[in-house]
């Protein structure tokens, strides 16, 4: 997953924020399977990370009318990505991530749940922390900025119906956040932006 996400970035826009959702993701893998903590029930977990899913349907609307793919490559000094890349690599995340945790829940191959969890840290959780730094470092609206306000709340609570600790969920929360604040802001090129 990481190997293709550096092979896939245009200067260092995913290399700055993929990358560290995918470490995110493996960490908490690993303590959960360490934990022998076992996946949330169907019920549980399954209709919470479709509502969570729906808002990022509607941030990815906001991105791609505002200019997300343009000004999220250029600020890490890659050319901006094209209509069609953007969208399809987008619509087709979103399809393994469904098809992966609804596998994952119910026949409860728990290694199937590896998209979703990169869904919850980085679709949700990461979208917050940088749509909200990168407004914040640059001074103005960040495509995609307004609609990443509620992943502040949905980000964390579907970790929390993954994980049913709310401790381990702001630890991971918070410790994501740590880590990814300065890597957005030491590799990007404000001047560009």
């Amino acid at each position: 997953m990481g190997v293709g996400f550096w092979l896939a970035s245009h200067g260092a826009s995913l290399k700055v924020t993929f990358i560290p959702g995918a470490v995110a993701t493996w960490l908490l893998f690993v303590w959960c399977y360490r934990s022998r903590l076992p996946l949330p029930t169907v019920n549980r977990f399954l209709p919470a990370f479709c509502c969570v899913l729906a808002v990022q349907f509607v941030h990815f609307t906001e991105e791609f009318v505002t200019g997300f793919r343009t000004h999220f490559a250029e600020l890490y000094g890659g050319a901006p990505y094209s209509n069609d890349a953007f969208v399809s690599v987008n619509m087709s995340a979103y399809a393994v991530m469904i098809v992966a945790c609804v596998i994952a829940l119910t026949t409860r191959l728990r290694f199937a749940i590896v998209p979703a969890i990169f869904f919850i840290f980085y679709g949700a959780i990461g979208n917050a922390i940088a749509h909200t730094w990168w407004s914040i470092m640059l001074g103005a609206y960040f495509p995609g900025l307004i609609t990443a306000q509620l992943y502040w709340i949905a980000g964390p609570y579907l970790l929390y119906k993954l994980v049913g600790d709310r401790r381990v969920t702001a630890i991971a929360v918070l410790g994501f956040a740590v880590v990814l604040i300065p890597l957005l802001a030491l590799a990007a090129d404000t001047a560009a932006a």
